[in-house]
């Protein structure tokens, strides 16, 4: 029988564990070659799907419609490498168990993994509603970042997975500084301001989209 790929979904709680996002993203090819294909291929691909996974369009000043079938489209574009899968976005924490549900139902097929990082807020609820999406208990890991900078974040998660983290630096990554993690409050308005600015990216990128299309018409008519 042939060995069932993996799927890794990060939860982060607001702290050192950020940078595995942007530091996914960024890395993407570069992990492809490792075995392992990030669904998001940047923040605001991120961004938007987890928005339609926790229904938050609305508070983001989006559109349903900006985000509707994010997640699904990024799963079938990662299935076709082959490779494992891993996904990490903030937003996540806040996750229903309807909405863990329903992330999970894309990934049929795939083995879920959770990996939940500790951070400024208390994590056992997102904790209990993550744990469903793992079917045994050895796949849901718990990465403790109390005193470790984001670098060793980034190292313990790609252990975690399997893939090293040498060649894969953070220099240039929002949320890389370690400087931070002694101050919480500009931690949480560190995320704030990214979560913000993949709100703006998404718009920016609906924009000229519709320009585009204007251009098209308008090229056309002439």
């Amino acid at each position: 029988m042939a060995k069932k790929q993996k799927a890794w979904i990060h939860v982060g709680m607001p702290g050192a564990g950020d940078v595995v996002e942007p530091a996914l993203a960024h890395h993407h090819a570069a992990l492809v070659e490792l075995g392992v294909a990030s669904l998001a291929r940047s923040s605001a691909e991120s961004f938007r799907a987890a928005v339609e996974i926790t229904r938050s369009h609305k508070d983001w000043g989006l559109k349903r419609a900006d985000v509707e079938g994010q997640w699904t489209r990024l799963v079938r574009r990662a299935r076709k490498s082959r490779c494992d899968v891993v996904f990490s976005q903030p937003l996540l924490a806040t996750a229903t168990a309807e909405q863990v549900a329903l992330l999970v139902d894309a990934l049929a097929g795939y083995q879920v993994n959770v990996v939940l990082t500790t951070g400024l807020d208390d994590e056992s609820a997102a904790l209990a509603r993550w744990q469903t999406a793992c079917r045994k208990p050895e796949r849901l890991h718990v990465l403790e970042t109390d005193g470790l900078d984001p670098g060793q974040v980034w190292k313990a998660f790609g252990r975690l997975v399997g893939f090293g983290t040498a060649s894969l630096g953070l220099d240039g990554l929002p949320g890389a500084s370690a400087t931070l993690q002694t101050l919480p409050e500009a931690l949480r308005e560190v995320e704030r301001l990214a979560r913000r600015n993949a709100s703006l990216e998404v718009r920016l990128e609906e924009l000229d989209r519709k320009r585009r299309k204007l251009k098209r018409r308008l090229s056309s008519a002439a």
